[in-house]
């Protein structure tokens, strides 16, 4: 169910703006209007996607791609050894760990089954290029779920470089994971495992 919800709410974003943050479209309002067309595009898409689940890392590719920023994200999850990494080894473990976001994320939003998704009321501007926005979801049994998007502005854009779901963040969890393997196996042997992982998921 946890990681159901992270699927629906990150691939909820289409984080554009403007040439400036002046004129960037503020976060809270793209998140609330880009949930509703992506939304409306899968259900109208339902019977396609079900006879064909691959279609659906084209939908989130469009989606997901431009409103993340993986680079950043993958940074902070190696943590240390971004800096030890050679520039091909960091291009490398992006990528696929861009893949394994995005195809885990695809396979999962296959089960998406109309949970209510509402933006809550902002408590703050943002503090600089930064911003925190708060979301809750609610399935239709159960408590409402807590998940907060930290943002930064970068390219003129609003992008997503962490998601934190009732107080665990994602890059935090990822970040233990990597630091092991990296740890007892290399950066190497990470990258590869990853690409091994995304093959599965693509079958």
């Amino acid at each position: 169910m946890l990681k159901r919800v992270i699927t629906i709410c990150l691939l909820c974003l289409a984080l554009g703006g403007g040439p400036s943050w002046a004129t960037a479209t503020p976060p809270q309002d793209v998140i609330q209007d880009t949930s509703t067309r992506m939304l409306d595009a899968l259900r109208k898409n339902r019977e396609v996607l079900d006879r064909d689940p691959s279609r659906l890392y084209e939908l989130v590719s469009q989606i997901v791609l431009p409103n993340f920023d993986f680079e950043l994200m993958s940074r902070w999850v190696l943590g240390r050894a971004w800096q030890q990494a050679t520039p091909e080894q960091r291009r490398q473990f992006t990528d696929e760990f861009r893949t394994l976001l995005v195809r885990t994320y695809a396979k999962a939003l296959l089960e998406y089954s109309n949970e209510a998704i509402r933006v809550l009321p902002q408590s703050g501007a943002a503090d600089g290029d930064e911003i925190t926005i708060k979301t809750e979801v609610r399935p239709k049994t159960g408590q409402p779920i807590q998940i907060n998007y930290s943002m930064h502005l970068g390219n003129a854009a609003w992008k997503v470089y962490d998601v934190t779901v009732d107080g665990v963040s994602l890059v935090t969890n990822y970040r233990g994971t990597f630091a092991t393997q990296i740890r007892n196996n290399g950066m190497d042997a990470v990258i590869a495992d990853l690409r091994q992982r995304n093959a599965k998921i693509a079958r």
